[in-house]
């Protein structure tokens, strides 16, 4: 599957590339804004395999807890089946996302929060059971592309987004991944 793989990760980065630019444009930067800070990306591809449950969860278990992602953006495809992917919506209520076909879903990450001051915030996200009568119907396979900076892009509030000041220090991309790590590793 090596070259399947590969040629998807190529391809989810261009794709990332240009959802940049389109960031960039939204935020009144020029398109090419983000170019230099993600021509090296260090990003991850990802295949989810989310099987059909063979037990009923115990109540309240979910299939991953909530959650943001770590990156600039996320990119992901799935497969309309029953239980799935929610949000966590601006009036505070899990809400289902939908499934359409031959789309992808995106999603805001952390470090797009970091550069845009929280304008546009971090997704926060959970994967949920499927109804227990959906046997095998339940099966649900992702692939999913965390998108991630250069290892040394500087990530520092934008100048359209600083508001009354900066929420967040300066930092790069690769040492906002290390801190996450070490911190996910002890803990």
């Amino acid at each position: 599957l090596r070259e399947p793989f590969s040629t998807s990760y190529r391809e989810l980065g261009q794709l990332a590339t240009q959802l940049m630019r389109i960031f960039a444009l939204g935020l009144g930067l020029d398109e090419h804004h983000f170019d230099t800070s993600v021509d090296k990306h260090i990003s991850r591809l990802r295949v989810r395999n989310y099987p059909a449950q063979s037990e009923t969860p115990v109540p309240g278990q979910i299939r991953a807890g909530a959650h943001s992602d770590y990156g600039s953006l996320t990119i992901l495809a799935t497969e309309d089946k029953p239980g799935g992917l929610q949000v966590f919506n601006a009036a505070g209520e899990w809400v289902d996302v939908p499934i359409v076909p031959d789309c992808f879903i995106i999603n805001i990450g952390d470090l797009m929060a970091r550069w845009t001051n929280d304008a546009w915030v971090s997704t926060l996200h959970r994967v949920v059971n499927p109804p227990a009568d959906a046997g095998a119907a339940s099966r649900r396979l992702s692939v999913v592309f965390f998108h991630n900076p250069n290892y040394d892009a500087e990530i520092r509030c934008i100048p359209t987004c600083t508001g009354d000041a900066p929420k967040y220090p300066a930092t790069t991309s690769g040492e906002h991944l290390r801190t996450l790590f070490v911190a996910t590793q002890n803990a």
